[in-house]
């Protein structure tokens, strides 16, 4: 083999080796949450906070190259008597969270609380949605 061909064939393989180490690997996988408290009892707490036509729930674990983080997505649908304020809404978000944070079996079950006030209007068969919120780590939940 000649060392032009020997050059090439080094060249290709330096060149396959970065792309492969250089991909992230990321995989997501849903994560329900566990409460250590009646559903039903939660949502009246919440309802008490901030009235609503409906609450879901989504928890993820991510693991991105071996590193593992976990969120819980709230979303409050079509809540009623929001502020503009966005520092009222901001703490309205976090006692929210706090209080799901609170009913969980497992307070350290995910890494972070994402709450949305998803506005949702249904007109000739289709739904528009639009939502604000904030992003929590548990650290800052008390």
């Amino acid at each position: 083999m000649s060392l032009v061909k020997i050059d090439k064939l080094l060249a290709f393989i330096l060149f396959v080796t970065t792309i492969i180490f250089s991909c992230t690997l990321r995989t997501t996988k849903m994560k329900n949450p566990i409460f250590g408290k009646n559903e039903d009892s939660l949502q009246k707490t919440l309802y008490a906070i901030v009235a609503f036509e409906g609450i879901e729930l989504n928890g993820k674990e991510i693991n991105s190259n071996g590193k593992i983080n976990s969120g819980l997505e709230v979303d409050i649908i079509n809540a009623q008597n929001i502020t503009n304020n966005k520092d009222q809404v901001i703490a309205l978000g976090k006692l929210i969270a706090s209080t799901i944070k609170k009913a969980l079996k497992d307070q350290n079950e995910y890494d972070d609380y994402t709450v949305l006030f998803v506005t949702k209007v249904t007109n000739d068969g289709v739904t528009q949605k639009s939502w604000e919120g904030k992003m929590f780590k548990s650290e800052e939940l008390p």
